[in-house]
């Protein structure tokens, strides 16, 4: 694999809503916007690829047709938070065979078996609900090999599922914690978040998966939009203070989106200098964090999102299509415009 061409797929994360809550989804299903937003990460941000996820199923291939329609290659990863194994089983049986139309169509599309499943799908790890079992990684984590070892057999019995109703590639979200046998899988697929632990040995452990001789596409690297990002990662979201009457940024945080935009960057260089196959950046556009100029209550600060939106109440709702670039978003485009 050492003579493949590095970040054939630039790409970026795009959710058609998924039940982060038991009741509802992250977003709500605009479909103007999602084509508008589809068409401006092919035309503005120079994209190639992108990495559609979510939970309704209708949305996910209705996303997934207008990217392919716009030139993109997709990878489809359905997301059922809290489902058994049995019904997360079904979720992607059915996301598969969708899925498996679209690719005897327009040929590129490929499909993530799932994301981060050993915490986001129940029955692998102990817990009522996905925040208790990534507490679980702090307080029981000398289980892991077990917890890996359900999570693999899981896998097994998936990709074996979808090989009999899905012809393309597959691959699967794999969190910094999980140790995936990747026999089963075309591309090596890893959520690889650069974070103080892991930073002395990150390209270590970048090279190491070299040695699967398959391709690697990093599905999820990204932070938030405030000072000092850059070591919180995936854990940016975690500036908000949800027990107050209104949901407020705790004190102390500053905005800055040249955090965002150096971190991601960074990691776009050493993607492309590593021979990596594809990288996409986590994520285009959180509605629900939007942003204010009043500091305490500028939850896009916590977002992953390269693009900042206003609240409902504001001169420029999300609804009405108004959203602005950050600095991320113009750093991006012009790396994968002159890396094409």
């Amino acid at each position: 694999m050492k003579h493949q061409r590095a970040l054939v797929q630039k790409g970026i994360n795009y959710d058609t809503g998924t039940n982060f809550s038991p009741d509802s989804l992250s977003r709500e299903w605009r479909k103007r916007l999602m084509e508008q937003e589809i068409r401006l990460i092919c035309e503005q941000l120079h994209c190639t690829s992108i990495q559609i996820y979510g939970t309704n199923v209708d949305r996910l291939i209705a996303c997934a047709k207008i990217a392919l329609e716009n030139g993109l290659h997709v990878w489809l990863q359905p997301r059922l938070l809290e489902g058994n194994q049995e019904e997360t089983l079904a979720h992607l049986s059915e996301v598969a065979l969708a899925a498996e139309q679209l690719r005897k169509k327009y040929q590129r599309i490929d499909l993530s078996l799932g994301c981060e499943l050993s915490i986001f799908s129940s029955g692998l790890m102990p817990g009522n609900n996905y925040a208790e079992r990534a507490e679980k990684l702090r307080t029981m984590w000398w289980l892991l090999p077990w917890f890996n070892k359900k999570l693999n057999g899981y896998l097994s019995k998936a990709s074996k599922i979808v090989r009999e109703k899905f012809k393309g590639k597959i691959s699967y979200g794999a969190a910094l914690w999980e140790r995936v046998d990747w026999k089963a899988f075309d591309v090596v697929g890893l959520n690889l978040y650069k974070v103080p632990y892991n930073e002395s040995r990150y390209v270590k452990t970048l090279r190491k998966f070299h040695r699967k001789n398959k391709p690697i596409v990093i599905f999820e690297f990204g932070c938030g939009t405030f000072e000092n990002a850059d070591k919180k990662g995936p854990e940016s979201h975690e500036i908000i203070d949800w027990n107050t009457t209104v949901p407020e940024i705790k004190d102390g945080i500053k905005r800055n989106e040249s955090s965002q935009a150096n971190y991601i960057i960074e990691l776009l260089n050493i993607y492309q200098s590593e021979n990596i196959y594809g990288a996409f950046v986590y994520d285009f556009i959180q509605p629900y964090h939007p942003h204010s100029s009043n500091t305490r209550h500028d939850l896009d600060m916590a977002s992953y999102g390269i693009v900042k939106v206003y609240s409902e109440d504001s001169e420029k709702p999300y609804s009405s299509g108004y959203w602005e670039p950050k600095e991320a978003f113009h750093e991006i485009a012009k790396f994968y415009r002159t890396n094409e």
